[in-house]
Formats: C-alpha cells, structure tokens, sequence
C-alpha cells in the first residue's frame, strides 16, 4: 500500500483538500480487470456518449493540439456510440507498442504506474450519468453529472487520453513517467515511506499541471488539420481539458480576455511539481509550453526533483 504520508506536504503551494470519499480504488490485489462486453451496451449510454463526444467535437477541431487531432483521424473512435477497446488497441500497438487495459475502474498509484511502465493504459467501460455508474455507487454520494464525476469514465479515459498514444514521442513520455512512478514507490533509493509518499505527489503534480491539464503556445503551424483557424494563443493538450466542455469554454474565455478565472503560466518545472491541485473545480491556472518536444527534454533533464531527499 502506498504511503499516505502527509510529513513533508507544508513544503507545497496551493494546498487543497481533496478528497474521493466515496470512490471505490482498486489495487494490484484486487480483480481489476473487467474486459470490456460490447454486445451489452445500452442504447441510453450511446446516446450519453454522443451527448458529450458532439458538444465538443468542433471546439476540439478547434483548439485541441495537433498531436490530438492526428491521433483522432487515425483511430475508430466513433462521435455517435460507444468506442471498441478490441478495434482501437491493435492500432495502438501497432503505432506506439501501448495496449489498452479494461479496468473496472479507479485504480491506485502503485497499479496505475505499474501498467503504464508496461506501456498498457487502463480504460473503464462505465460513463457518467448512465444507469451501470448509478447502479455501481447505489447509495453513495458523489458527483456525478455531463460535466464531472471524480472517477474517470470512458469518455475521459478514451476521447482525452488515447488519441495521444498514437504519437511514438508522447507515448515514450507516458511510459517514462510511468518507469519513474514505480520507481519512487517502490523506494529504490531506500528514502523511506516519507519521502517515498511526497515525492509521489510530486510526480502527480507535474502530471496533472502537463498531460491532464497542459496548454502550448499556438505557432498556427496545426491550422492546416482544422476546420476553422485556432484563434486563441494556446492550444490544448491536457487530457482533462479534452474530456471537459467547461473546462474547454473556459481556456477560451480566459484567453481571449472575456475572464479573469484562471491565469496562464509558463512552464517551470520546478514550481510545477510543488503545485497541488483540484480535481473537483474548474482549474485556476494553466501551465503553457513552448513545444512538446521541450516538454519532453524538460522531463528528461530534470529528474531530480522527483528524488527529494529532505
């Protein structure tokens, strides 16, 4: 069991109390594998995810990275009905050497690490607001509506994150962050669980601030994938932005001077990783790259941060 710590976290900025009271989290223990049944798809949750894929599908062509937008054209990833695990998977492999794993849903750091450092990537075959997510927290109470629900569904976990696998250097980004995470938490350097649980929240600090909620700088040069020309300075690559219109409506509100709710910051890795966040809110600050490929050697150059000795 990883350790829930709390020794060191006075030396973090931004400290929320998050909490997913509630959530069941599966373990490298539990029977957390769940193949996905196609055939048993409901006619009411194909019509959730169609709800959700159309609200957003032309601010993405819009304003998501070009990364996204190739990765969408190359997949069967439908705007209308459930996605296939066993149609998209072999073409994954194929492109990146990343498989998809069907979970049966939130899974815990030392799993979640554990599968990405075998370049797999869990996805779940549940979807908010559908009777399967009702039914499996009957009794509990947690948000669950078309904007958020703290486990992540299909939608997020499919639409936000799987596109991206497609691209080999952003692949080989996941699966070095994933060989780093195993790393921390199974305390190779012998630092004790202490360090082990801060530099852990470290590493999902710079996650969350990079491939769930990262910006890059707009160059245009992904205009020629679009529809319509990018008309804000950034566009969008963080998973959790993808999978959220509110989330999406609000980068754009922001950046085009119509709010003041979040701000936009440059990448610096060092403040990033000591930056806690808040998965229950819309986001009050962006980190902005330059480059993917700067994101990448960012990563690479700077591992030491994640290795805090105290």
């Amino acid at each position: 069991m990883v350790s829930q710590s709390t020794k060191y976290d006075h030396l973090f900025k931004n400290v929320i109390p998050n909490t997913i009271d509630g959530i069941r989290i599966f373990g490298k223990n539990d029977d957390y594998v769940k193949p996905q049944n196609y055939d048993n798809v409901l006619n009411l949750e194909n019509r959730i995810w169609a709800e959700l894929f159309q609200n957003l599908e032309f601010l993405l062509d819009q304003y998501a990275s070009r990364e996204y937008l190739l990765g969408m054209r190359t997949l069967p990833i439908p705007n209308n009905m459930f996605p296939e695990f066993e149609a998209i998977s072999p073409l994954i492999e194929n492109s990146t050497g990343w498989t998809l794993v069907p979970v049966a849903g939130f899974l815990d750091e030392e799993l979640f690490f554990d599968i990405n450092k075998k370049r797999q990537f869990p996805v779940t075959d549940i979807i908010r607001q559908s009777p399967r997510f009702d039914e499996k927290y009957a009794g509990v109470d947690i948000q669950n509506d078309e904007g958020y629900t703290p486990e992540p569904d299909i939608f997020h976990d499919i639409q936000g994150h799987i596109p991206f696998l497609m691209n080999k250097k952003y692949a080989d980004f996941m699966w070095e962050i994933g060989v780093l995470g195993d790393e921390i938490i199974i305390d190779e350097r012998g630092l004790g669980p202490d360090l082990m649980a801060h530099n852990l929240k470290r590493l999902q600090n710079y996650a969350w601030w990079t491939y769930e909620f990262g910006l890059i700088s707009n160059t245009g040069e992904s205009d020629r994938f679009r529809r319509a020309a990018n008309d804000m300075d950034y566009e969008i690559y963080g998973a959790g932005i993808i999978s959220s219109f509110d989330e999406i409506t609000n980068v754009v509100k922001c950046a085009k001077g119509e709010s003041e709710r979040s701000r936009f910051l440059p990448y610096n890795m060092e403040e990033m990783v000591m930056t806690c966040f808040d998965y229950s809110n819309i986001q009050d600050r962006y980190y902005v790259i330059e480059s993917m490929d700067s994101l990448y050697d960012s990563f690479r150059n700077n591992q030491e941060l994640f290795w805090f000795e105290g």
